[in-house]
């Protein structure tokens, strides 16, 4: 038996299922003193923003790093 690679899907042009570019994650909404929330944590306030990751702090919870484009975290 020969191995032969995957057959590429093909994408028609006027298929309603196109692909859209991918957007990497950022923390350009966040600055500092803003209220967030995370869904496993709870309320809490952004410390520190870097490109790849925001600093919280969360109360009782502690302090998190909260990489860029993390599910559940939002602003308030």
């Amino acid at each position: 038996m020969s191995s032969r690679p995957p057959a590429r899907a093909r994408v028609l042009p006027t298929s309603p299922f196109q692909r859209e570019e991918v957007i990497p994650p950022t923390t350009a909404g966040f600055s500092v003193g803003d209220r967030v929330t995370l869904d496993s944590c709870g309320m809490g306030s952004v410390l520190q923003v870097t490109e790849v990751d925001v600093l919280v702090d969360f109360g009782t919870a502690g302090q998190r790093r909260i990489p860029a484009g993390t599910k559940g975290f939002s602003r308030l």
